[in-house]
């Protein structure tokens, strides 16, 4: 029985540390949710928060990355459990077995001493209240124009360690420790000064020492002593009067910088490389740094077209809010202008006269339609490229042969049978390079939900 023991809590612990490094390793969140349980019925797959699920309600949940609230209400409402990498099955009675919305809060603000959900990570950002250009760092760099930041940054966001900033190389000069959270303005002694950073270990967290007895020979504290002492608190506390109590402070609004409309651009794919941040339209990216550079971007609020050319010409894409891993072939490093737009764009005149899609070959030319069915996976092969809901694909010669799909603007549920039958899975915008498990080459009709 004991040889049985030592044997699960050994699972139990692989089991988690396999978990941990899972999670660490993760790099963006990511989610698939289910209608049913044990993963079944209608799914989809979002790396965002959405207060309001497109399947309706989930009942399994399995977590690829990230750190998620699962909320029993409509915009993070009712009762919320946290929900770490792994399979949920069933969420149990204690959520009201289904939940209606999810919050991604991996990158959550956290007290000092609060352990960080992510592995360690500092933003830092050339303008107060994190605009302008910015650098992700999860490793200490003694030289930030190393590291590929030639400005000195003026704002930060620490998602998860403790890090030390210096106004010289080598973590010398002037430093001070930043703990997790947002810090739209270093201060006059360290903005536009900042040229080393490093991780440093989390302060130790006090403890309250505990009560201390006069130890009996046995190791029991001294009755009589306790007695004595009650005694004594309980005459002093009669006879001193309570000091009035003092209504705390309420605690200020916290503020995520993640919900400001913006756009966040990167030189190469998977959100990596030189980044910036942008929040306005920029009709020329020409002294950036970022000109005909742009290979993956996330789009946080609004529809924003990417065109190929100063001033908005050319051919131009609109992307919603999501994240591009890879931007599409026929706009990878060629982006020169973006803008956000007031509303929807108008698709018209993108398909021949009543069809509401266009077949295109490999490496055909750019488009603004909304969704894009590629042929093979890691978007290569001909294109399906829609404006609208097509009940059955038979006569596109793209019937049963998508195999990656792009999305910029709308929530789209696609079926393996025509007039939206059989399995579906819905997804909202971004890049998926690859199908469901069990979806490859067996989408026959598709529709916009939202």
């Amino acid at each position: 029985m004991k040889t049985t023991r030592t044997v699960r809590s050994l699972s139990r612990v692989l089991l988690a540390t396999t978990l941990l490094f899972a999670a660490a390793a993760a790099s963006a969140s990511d989610l698939w949710m289910y209608s049913g349980r044990d993963f079944t019925g209608a799914f989809a797959r979002i790396s965002r928060s959405e207060p309001n699920l497109s399947i309706g309600a989930a009942r399994s949940i399995r977590v690829g990355s990230g750190v998620w609230d699962a909320c029993t209400g409509p915009n993070f409402t009712g009762e919320c459990r946290r929900l770490s990498p792994g399979d949920y099955r069933e969420l149990g009675s204690r959520n009201g077995d289904t939940i209606a919305s999810l919050r991604d809060v991996t990158y959550a603000a956290a007290p000092a001493n609060a352990p960080a959900y992510a592995p360690p990570r500092i933003q830092l950002f050339e303008g107060r209240d994190y605009r302008g250009r910015m650098v992700n760092l999860e490793q200490s760099a003694g030289n930030l124009e190393v590291a590929g930041f030639g400005y000195r940054p003026v704002s930060a966001i620490v998602t998860g360690g403790t890090w030390q900033i210096c106004t010289e190389y080598s973590y010398n000069g002037r430093c001070q420790a930043l703990p997790p959270g947002q810090y739209p303005d270093l201060g006059a002694q360290l903005a536009s000064r900042i040229v080393s950073v490093r991780i440093v270990e989390q302060p130790p967290v006090a403890v309250r020492p505990e009560p201390r007895y006069e130890q009996r020979p046995e190791g029991r504290p001294d009755p009589l002593a306790s007695a004595v002492g009650a005694i004594l608190g309980g005459v002093i506390a009669a006879n001193t009067a309570p000091p009035p109590p003092v209504a705390a402070a309420p605690a200020p609004a916290y503020v995520n910088p993640y919900d400001r409309v913006r756009v966040e651009v990167y030189t190469n794919p998977d959100f990596t490389g030189a980044a910036m941040t942008i929040d306005n339209d920029i009709d020329s990216l020409r002294n950036t740094g970022f000109n005909d550079r742009i290979q993956s971007m996330r789009v946080f609020g609004g529809n924003w077209e990417a065109c190929e050319d100063r001033d908005y010409r050319g051919a131009c894409l609109v992307f919603g809010p999501g994240d591009y891993r890879r931007l599409p072939p026929q706009l990878d490093r060629s982006i020169s202008s973006l803008r956000r737009l007031s509303a929807e764009p108008s698709w018209s005149g993108l398909n021949p006269v009543g069809q509401t899609y266009v077949v295109m070959d490999n490496n055909a030319g750019r488009s603004r339609h909304p969704v894009w069915l590629y042929e093979h996976g890691n978007f290569n092969g001909r294109t399906l490229r829609a404006t609208g809901e097509i009940s059955d694909l038979s006569s596109t010669g793209m019937n049963d042969v998508a195999s990656s799909i792009f999305i910029s603007v709308g929530t789209w549920q696609f079926c393996e049978h025509a007039n939206y039958g059989g399995r579906c899975f819905t997804l909202g915008p971004g890049q998926y390079p690859e199908m469901p498990i069990g979806m490859n080459d067996t989408i026959s009709s598709f529709r916009r939900v939202r």
